[in-house]
């Protein structure tokens, strides 16, 4: 009987394995968000010409994010890669035979996969709100920045408002655009149009002060008043220096205490969740205090109810009713509980989104140990440490996860979910897969013949060569 290794020697092995794995799968999970981002991106920035440590911030605030989603889906590839390394060359027999069962080789990653969890709750709390609230703020201001100039021979552009600029032929350089035969409309002025035509000119921009410089020469001015049009002015002249402010040119930067559900941690969510709670406690006892006082208005003093909590005032007494008073009344009484029936369908609807968003903080670090219980019996029962083959099953495994959780979150929001069963039911989902795998793979059952699949496929290949040949 082989001796049994020492658990503490036991568990640093098996974290090691894990740990190449896992620092190779979050670098490429993150590089394919960012290469997404960039080729998704970078075209609009080009075009508003964007400095390049504009670009890295936006990049580098939006990585909060995706960081938050490649954990878990690390911690599985490494788990199936790590297992199946150790499968394959038949250290996990070894192990067994040694008398290591299936559960205390899982003890390591699990309590690692918990750690990285607890972890992932605190980055979400404390970090990622800051990070998100930031990204949409430089978001917003990229998006009013202005676009880069962009003027071509022959054709109008109309890039500033109240100015329209036609030229025939144009020759840039770096810093300077010199053009021939310019015309400029400025329609800046209230009722009046001023009109310049120039032979040539140099035109430049600069940034520092956000104006555009038109250096024109040999050229007129013409002035026309729209309301007294008879005072039309022509001005000739040898050189001519226009400058016109481009507003929004340079990125502003702007601040802004509003955040999105988002961009706030689990605690701040939670005291908005129990403000609106009382809100909604407060429309429905007022709504039901008005209800009451109209049913009271109309009720003989015999018939109403003898109790300290009605007063006793004129607003109670019994009027002599008549029919315009009864339908002015009523309609008041009706547009007050729709109005208070809106608000607290939207204070429902709000709180069930901000819970969506609570739960979400937890439920996503938690499929890290999800994911553990799948990737080791994937990786042990394939028998193979094939990086394609693992993440291609872990990526069918994400993508369930995935596909459940974005469900869940869409029912929840519309009210037809409670939040916590719509962030926690993916979990339940790949969990119960995960207990299944687990068990089969303690009872040493093979869920996956490779084997036999290799041997499908190979037949199916042989069938239809056959097929081509005849």
């Amino acid at each position: 009987m082989r001796k049994q290794p020492k658990p503490l020697i036991l568990y640093r092995y098996i974290l090691g394995e894990h740990v190449g794995p896992f620092v190779f799968s979050i670098s490429i999970i993150t590089l394919v968000f960012l290469l997404n981002m960039v080729f998704r991106e970078l075209g609009r920035f080009l075009s508003r010409g964007l400095g390049f440590d504009v670009m890295l911030e936006f990049f580098f605030l939006n990585i909060a994010w995706i960081f938050a989603l490649s954990v878990p889906m690390s911690v599985l590839v490494a788990t199936l890669m790590a297992f199946g390394r150790l499968s394959g060359d038949n250290e996990i027999t070894a192990l067994k035979a040694s008398g290591v069962s299936t559960l205390q080789m899982l003890a390591p990653i699990v309590i690692g996969a918990t750690v990285l969890a607890a972890g992932l709750i605190v980055f979400n709390n404390r970090i990622l709100p800051d990070f998100n609230h930031r990204a949409r703020l430089l978001a917003t201001d990229i998006a009013r920045k202005r676009p880069t100039i962009s003027i071509e021979a022959g054709v109008f552009f109309h890039g500033i408002k109240d100015y329209s600029l036609l030229v025939e032929e144009i020759h840039e350089t770096p810093d300077t655009s010199y053009v021939k035969s310019i015309f400029i409309e400025d329609n800046s002025k209230a009722n009046r149009v001023t009109t310049i035509v120039a032979d040539s000119g140099k035109i430049y921009f600069d940034k520092n002060r956000g104006f555009l410089f038109f250096i024109l020469f040999h050229g007129q001015m013409h002035e026309l008043d729209l309301i007294k049009m008879e005072e039309y002015r022509i001005l000739s002249f040898p050189r001519q220096v226009l400058s016109i402010q481009v507003p929004d040119w340079k990125i502003e930067r702007h601040e802004s205490e509003h955040r999105g559900d988002r961009e706030k941690s689990a605690q701040t969510m939670r005291a908005e969740v129990r403000a609106n709670e009382q809100e909604i406690e407060r429309e429905e006892n007022r709504a039901r205090q008005f209800a009451l006082s109209y049913i009271l208005r109309y009720l003989p003093p015999a018939f109403r109810p003898q109790t300290d909590s009605i007063p006793e005032n004129a607003e109670y007494r019994l009027v002599p009713p008549t029919r315009n008073r009864v339908k002015a009344d009523h309609a008041r009484l009706k547009q007050d509980l729709v109005g208070t029936r809106t608000l607290i369908r939207s204070l429902k609807k709000l709180n069930s989104s901000l819970m969506v968003e609570v739960h979400k903080k937890y439920s996503i670090p938690f499929t890290s140990i999800i994911f553990v219980f799948i990737g080791a019996p994937l990786g042990i029962m394939g028998r193979k440490g094939n990086v394609t083959m693992a993440a291609g099953i872990s990526l069918g495994f994400f993508l369930l996860y995935w596909v459940t959780l974005i469900g869940g979150e869409e029912l929840a929001d519309n009210q037809y979910i409670s939040p916590a069963l719509a962030m926690w039911g993916a979990n339940i989902v790949v969990g119960i897969g995960g207990v299944y795998l687990l068990v089969h793979s303690i009872r040493e059952a093979t869920v996956i013949d490779w084997g036999a699949l290799t041997r499908f496929l190979s037949r199916k290949k042989n069938r239809k060569n056959h097929e081509n040949l005849g």
